[in-house]
């Protein structure tokens, strides 16, 4: 595969990971969940992001689409599937309404950026995160960068789905992260491929693999999506295998649904089923104290975050 395009880099991140942290969030992931987070990161191209909100309805970027993509009327009219993402109209947008989502980055660039907050990183036992996307579908760049940032003696972590390929990972990144934050969402098979367009065979295989050489740096994790993921019966059997698989806790993420608005801005609309409301506290705060006593009798530990990654 060819090199990724990236889509940020988050500086000051406090929730992928321990401490202060840079998240590089990576473009392409094999799995299409419905309420992704990220879904600009989903797709391995580059795209045109709009946000109609920043339009001021100047119209410069109507004469630079070679494409057709954007009629006479302006970019609220615009046509994602005739879209190039040359990056023309983004270049010449002046309220940054629309938007070149990926762009190349070697990893001399993307330390050089870290870097900047190296500081940060040792007063606060903090370090870089590799996300997306799903970093892992890069593994000979990953590897790459998780080198030269360990020469550099920064703490790395990646996050990932769980679809990729364990020889691979266990041979080019396993050997480099520190710590693996590894999400599973659904444990019903036909609820994944419904919700997330594959089963999730792999997903528990690459699970159980890491747990059986590396327990100790892999943390997994569930986001909450209402009606979805944030049920009893999903909950409880996702810790109940990844307790006998030899996890050390389950850290449950409150949804956040900030990724319809992108998914709008892409040309690609939230399905009805999903959420379009943050969950508030006092949801979370039920959930997890109704899934602590479901588990109590296995005494399973449960971490709650106020992260809002999925």
């Amino acid at each position: 595969m060819a090199d990724p395009l990236i889509v940020d880099i988050k500086r000051h991140g406090l929730e992928d990971g321990p401490g202060i942290r840079s998240v590089v969030f990576f473009k392409g992931c094999p799995l299409r969940c419905v309420f992704c987070h990220n879904p600009e990161a989903q797709r391995f191209e580059a795209e045109i992001l709009f946000r109609p909100t920043a339009c001021i309805d100047c119209r410069d970027c109507v004469a630079v689409c070679a494409s057709g993509a954007i009629p006479p009327g302006g970019p609220v009219g615009r046509d994602p599937e005739r879209c190039t993402a040359c990056g023309a109209c983004s270049r010449v947008c002046p309220s940054s309404a629309l938007s070149l989502v990926g762009q190349p980055l070697s990893v001399a660039e993307i330390v050089q950026i870290v870097l900047r907050d190296e500081a940060y990183y040792r007063h606060s036992g903090g370090g870089v995160t590799l996300s997306g996307g799903e970093c892992t579908a890069f593994p000979e760049f990953v590897h790459e960068l998780l080198s030269a940032l360990r020469d550099h003696g920064i703490h790395t972590a990646i996050e990932t789905c769980g679809e990729f390929a364990f020889a691979s990972f266990a041979a080019r990144i396993l050997p480099l992260v520190d710590l693996i934050l590894f999400d599973v969402k659904l444990a019903d098979p036909r609820a994944h491929l419904r919700f997330k367009g594959r089963g999730n065979e792999r997903v528990w295989s690459n699970l159980a693999s890491l747990l059986e050489v590396a327990p100790e740096r892999v943390e997994v994790r569930v986001p909450l999506v209402p009606g979805i993921t944030a049920t009893d019966d999903n909950l409880v059997a996702i810790a109940e295998r990844a307790l006998r698989l030899g996890a050390r806790g389950l850290t449950l993420l409150p949804y956040n649904p900030l990724g319809a608005v992108t998914a709008e801005g892409l040309g690609r609309p939230y399905p009805e089923q999903v959420p379009r409301a943050f969950m508030q506290a006092a949801e979370t705060q039920h959930i997890i104290s109704r899934f602590e006593r479901e588990m109590a009798k296995s005494l399973s530990p449960v971490r709650a975050s106020s992260a809002a990654r999925t």
